[in-house]
C-alpha cells in the first residue's frame, strides 16, 4: 500500500488481565458477578486449572444455589483464537461469536469481545488506513477529474468553503490542491460521480459506489470523533452500527486501499 500502516492483531484487542470465577461459586453470587463488572462470560478456574467457562446468558435460568460448575461449558478450540489473528480475521470471527478466548485449554491469557473493537487499537488501525485512503482519492481525483467542480454537481457552500480555504491557505503560502480542503465525504462523492474513478476503485456502478462510501464516510467519522465503532451487539433487529456492518466496510476501506495502490 506504499507505506508501513499499524498492524492490529487479536492480541493487541484483547483484555489481558482475565477475572475468572471458582467452579464452587453460585449462580447467584456469579450473575451478580457478571452483571456488576458488565461481563458476559468468564473463565471458570479451579486452582490454576481451566475448567472452562459460564455465560450470563446461561445462568439466567438455572436455580440461584446451584454451583456454576454444573452449568460450565468446556473450553474448546472453537472458542479459541490465536494472538497473531489479523484485524480482519477477527471482524469474521467475532461475526460468527461474541467472544473468543486467546491461550489455549489449559491456559487463558486473554478474552476478546466485539466490545474490544471499539478500544483504541482498533481505532488507529482503522484511521491510519482511512487516511491514506483519503490521499489516494485526492491522487486519484487529479489523475483522472481535474476538472472536478465543472463535472460534480456540489453543494454551493460545499464549494465556497473549499475555496476559502485554499485562498487563505495561499496567502500564508502553504496551499495545496483544492482537494486537500474537501472533507472525505466530498471526495467521496467526486469519487462515486465520475465513472473513471469509482471503476479505479473497484466498484460496478455508480449507485454501488456511492452506497458503500457513504457507509465508509460514516464509520471515518465515528473514527475520527473516537466514537463508537460497534453501536450494536446483539443480533437482530437494532439500532446503530453491528459487527456485520463493521466488517462489510471495512471490506469496502481495503478492496479500495488495493485496487488504488496497484
Amino acid at each position: 500500500m506504499g507505506r508501513d500502516l499499524y498492524v492490529c492483531t487479536a492480541g493487541d484487542l484483547a483484555t489481558r488481565s482475565i477475572a475468572s470465577q471458582s467452579p464452587d461459586a453460585t449462580v447467584a453470587a456469579t450473575t451478580d458477578w457478571l452483571e456488576s463488572e458488565g461481563y458476559d462470560v468468564a473463565p471458570v478456574i479451579d486452582g490454576e486449572t481451566v475448567v472452562g467457562y459460564v455465560e450470563l446468558d446461561h445462568l439466567q435460568d438455572a436455580a440461584a444455589d446451584d454451583q456454576i460448575a454444573a452449568h460450565t461449558n468446556p473450553v474448546t478450540l472453537e472458542e479459541i483464537i490465536s494472538t497473531d489473528a489479523t484485524f480482519d480475521e477477527v471482524l469474521s470471527a467475532l461475526y460468527e461469536a461474541p467472544f473468543y478466548f486467546l491461550g489455549g485449554r489449559n491456559r487463558l491469557t486473554g478474552i476478546l469481545t466485539r466490545a474490544d473493537l471499539n478500544t483504541s487499537p482498533a481505532l488507529i488501525h482503522l484511521f491510519d488506513r482511512i487516511t491514506l485512503l483519503e490521499e489516494r482519492f485526492r491522487e486519484l481525483i487529479l489523475d483522472e477529474a481535474p476538472d472536478w467542480k465543472e463535472r460534480v454537481s456540489l453543494d454551493p457552500n460545499i464549494v465556497e468553503d473549499i475555496e476559502e480555504r485554499h485562498a487563505d491557505a495561499r496567502q500564508s503560502n502553504i496551499e495545496l490542491d483544492e482537494t486537500h480542503y474537501a472533507q472525505f465525504s466530498t471526495l467521496a462523492t467526486i469519487i462515486s460521480s465520475i465513472e473513471a474513478c469509482w471503476d479505479a476503485c473497484g466498484f460496478s456502478s455508480d449507485h454501488r459506489a456511492s452506497s458503500q462510501l457513504d457507509d465508509l464516510t460514516k464509520l471515518r467519522n465515528s473514527v475520527a470523533h473516537s466514537q463508537l465503532i460497534v453501536q450494536h451487539t446483539g443480533e437482530g433487529l437494532g439500532k446503530g452500527r453491528t459487527i456485520g456492518s463493521v466488517e462489510q466496510t471495512y471490506t469496502t476501506l481495503t478492496d479500495c486501499l488495493d485496487a488504488v495502490s496497484t
